[in-house]
């Protein structure tokens, strides 16, 4: 994501409940961007590509799973 895309995404108060799960959505979802960016781009699938996919998709999709169980579990 570019500086200017940034300034397009309001920046929410620190102090909202749901500020750091917003942030981690963020990021996730910047690594999906990559990922779908990678996959436009490329004419013909490759296991150097789908490697690349793997290693992007991989821990953003770790980091979901930790963020729905830890809406989970909250005890709002």
């Amino acid at each position: 994501m570019n500086n200017e895309e940034n300034l397009n995404i309001p920046q929410p108060d620190p102090a909202w409940d749901y500020y750091i799960i917003w942030h981690s959505c963020q990021h996730i979802k910047a690594k999906i961007d990559a990922a779908l960016k990678i996959m436009h781009d490329s004419e013909n699938a490759n296991k150097e590509i789908d490697k690349e996919l793997y290693d992007l998709l991989d821990p953003a999709s770790e980091n979901l799973i930790e963020v729905i169980q830890h809406l989970k579990h909250d005890d709002h």
